[in-house]
């Protein structure tokens, strides 16, 4: 049995546990037992309809479940999440979960300045819907072409990774997006309770998660955390062309540190 620490991945809006085939495989060949869970309430075909309360499952349902999740298979894992997986695993390191914390291309905590235009373009006809903060929504092509397959990915990649997208929660989006009207603050971290290696990594052109995010969130480690950004990528950095360079450095950081 190898001695290499167990991973957990975890995955943002929209997706499925499979996102993460190609780094799975990257991870598993070097002898680390890899866990991709799928949220509550996404595992369905990318043509099914939404589950009746997939509308108002919150960011704390996620976390929550995912506690149960990683319990089960190992409490002192090494936590990885992309977009608004970026966040909940910050949760969880939190709670006191994970030996390592990467997040890529992290969706953002409460207090973050929420008006960048890039998350605003991208969500702007999904919260100008009645009542959106209590149902499922699902990116347009256009949507997700725009603001998470650009920067150089390739259409065919763009197309089957958005063949398989599913609903995702009104209410996880209003708690990210409008965190400052959340009387749960369910997007809130306690950074002061994570004290483990943390590493943060996103795409310079990310429209969807811009680099202003990541950088916060840096800033709130208050010198806890090391920093990547990769100039020629947006957000999608667990796929085609970006995600073998996120590989090695994710790898690099679990190796040294750095």
């Amino acid at each position: 049995m190898s001695d290499k620490t167990p991973i957990v991945m975890v995955h943002g809006m929209w997706s499925r546990g499979n996102c993460w085939d190609r780094l799975r495989a990257y991870f598993e060949e070097r002898g680390h037992r890899v866990l991709a869970p799928t949220l509550p309430w996404h595992d369905m075909s990318a043509a099914s309809p939404p589950p009746a309360k997939l509308g108002c499952a919150s960011l704390i349902d996620y976390t929550d479940a995912l506690e149960k999740e990683i319990t089960a298979f190992d409490r002192d894992a090494i936590l990885i999440g992309h977009s608004m997986g970026g966040l909940l695993v910050q949760k969880l390191a939190a709670r006191g979960l994970g030996s390592k914390l990467i997040c890529l291309s992290p969706a953002p905590s409460s207090g973050m300045f929420p008006f960048y235009w890039g998350p605003t373009r991208s969500f702007l006809k999904t919260t100008l819907r009645p009542g959106f903060w209590k149902k499922p929504h699902k990116a347009s092509w256009e949507q997700a072409r725009w603001s998470v397959f650009n920067a150089g990915v390739p259409l065919e990649e763009a197309r089957a990774v958005y063949a398989d997208y599913v609903w995702e929660s009104g209410r996880a989006l209003f708690e990210l997006a409008l965190w400052y009207l959340d009387g749960d603050q369910a997007a809130c971290v306690n950074r002061d309770r994570i004290r483990i290696p943390v590493l943060v990594a996103v795409g310079a052109q990310d429209r969807i998660t811009p680099k202003e995010w990541a950088r916060s969130a840096v800033r709130r480690f208050e010198g806890r955390a090391r920093y990547a950004e990769f100039p020629d990528y947006g957000h999608w950095l667990i796929g085609d062309p970006a995600w073998p360079h996120v590989a090695k450095r994710i790898e690099r950081f679990l190796e040294t540190g750095l």
